[in-house]
Parts: structure tokens; sequence; C-alpha cells
């Protein structure tokens, strides 16, 4: 069954408009799941108030926010997994077929309304997606066969940027997700494959800040030749405070944790 994560922040009427979007333009059977980062604006109460699965906690930045929803959709057996972030807008009935039928195709793959104008192949289908040395995070997808082989966002990128990218690139690193592409000054790259995908982009300002992207850039670079699997935690006290609020929204995560803690010492 389809998965799908919605990733939010101190966006409550984003996130309540996008809601409205899902539930009326979804036609498959999925499983929702909300990812609330520690809020200040109500969003997981109103929420959980609309009888929505949430899984929140104190604000950890965007790579912890998206696991919260990536785990939570895995331990319920979803297949595709499908995150949108609060500025991800569903505007055409059936969005989702797209990216069930892509996924199942190429494993991972990510949605810009702008990246028709730096792609250098494709037509933005699910058989012909684009292709681009570009990288975005507003919405990606990830079948749960790459997602068991890659892992989570890596836990060390605080804030806001770059989790995203660093995530992709672990993906192409193991196979997937990707299209050999040659860039006009001679260099080969795997470049990123993109639908256009039934989504528009909310014009909103950023949550994030400049010095957090610099910071998480650089993160980014440290992280390029660490092996390609990650469990959504670092230490004993990541994996007990994340699984507490995995538990919180009766996701009960201790076989998962307990495979993906023996596929790390794998």
């Amino acid at each position: 069954m389809l998965g799908i994560g919605i990733v939010t922040y101190q966006r409550r009427s984003l996130l309540e408009r996008l809601i409205a979007s899902v539930a009326e333009l979804t036609d498959s059977p999925h499983e929702l799941v909300v990812a609330e980062d520690g809020s200040e604006d109500g969003s997981a109460e109103w929420a959980r108030e609309q009888g929505l699965r949430v899984v929140s906690g104190a604000n950890r930045g965007v790579a912890w926010n998206k696991n919260r929803a990536l785990f939570a959709l895995a331990r319920l057996g979803c297949d595709p997994l499908v995150l949108l972030e609060d500025d991800a807008l569903p505007v055409v009935d059936g969005w989702e077929r797209d990216w069930i039928e892509g996924t199942r195709a190429w494993h991972h793959l990510a949605c810009d309304p702008k990246v028709a104008r730096h792609a250098v192949s494709g037509a933005g289908t699910p058989t012909d997606p684009f292709v681009s040395p570009a990288a975005t995070g507003f919405c990606m997808s990830i079948s749960a066969k790459v997602l068991d082989l890659v892992g989570y966002f890596d836990s060390r990128f605080v804030g806001y940027g770059h989790e995203h990218s660093e995530w992709t690139s672990r993906i192409k690193r193991a196979g997937y997700g990707f299209q050999p592409i040659t860039l006009p000054d001679g260099r080969g790259f795997k470049g990123q494959l993109f639908l256009t995908g039934g989504l528009a982009l909310v014009k909103v300002k950023g949550t994030g800040t400049a010095a957090q992207a610099r910071a998480n850039r650089e993160v980014g670079r440290l992280l390029a030749g660490e092996p390609v699997f990650r469990r959504p935690w670092r230490t004993s006290e990541e994996r007990a405070s994340f699984l507490a609020e995995q538990a919180a929204a009766k996701i009960d995560g201790a076989s998962l944790a307990a495979r993906l803690d023996a596929r790390s010492s794998g």
C-alpha cells in the first residue's frame, strides 16, 4: 500500500490545506502519517483532532522529521513511500498514480515544477522521467526495497538544508534512482529523476536560515565517503527518543529498530 508522509513545521495553514488536498485528490488506498517537528502553532493538536496519525516531538530539524514519517510508514508496511513537505500541494485528481508507477520502476523520484528548465532529457512521466543534475526535496519517493538498503536521512543534519541531496546521493551510490548524463563540460553525472507529479509548490517564506544551510552543506561534504546505510539515530539516546515518539503515535517500532541495528552492524 502507498505510504504518504507529510513533513511540517510552523505552517499550520499550509498543513490544513495540504491535508484537504490529499484527502480530495488521492484515489489509491494509502496510509497517511504527519511528521510534525515541535511547532508552536497547534499543528500537531489540529492534526490529531482530525483523526490523523501524528509523529511529533521536540524540534530536531528536517532530517529527523522526515525520518519520523519514513520509519512509521515502513513499520506500517507501505511501498512505495512518498514524502510531501508542507509547501507541496496535489492539484490533479489521482496525482499519486504516477508516483506509484514511477517509484516501482525507478525506486527513487523527486518533483520540482521548475525542473523542466534544467532537464537534459525526459518528459517528466513515470516511464520517461526528467533527468537533471539538480536535486530537490519538497517531494520525494522511495521504494521499500531501497529504503531497506540505504536507510534514512542522517541525523547529523541539524535544522534546514542539504539533507535531501545527501540521501539522494547515497541512493545513487547504491545503484538506484538515476540515469547517467554528460554535462556540457564533459563530466559524467548521475542525473536525478523527476516527475511532473501532479503537484504545485506553494510560495512561502522558509523556516530555515542561511547559516543552517551553510553548516549542513559542510556536514554533507564530510559524510561523502561514508557507507550508504544510515539508521534514523546515531546514539542510544537518539534511539530511545526516536522510538518514544513513534510509540506515542501508536507505532511499535521495536522489531524494525532491531532489524536496523542488525543491518547497521552487519
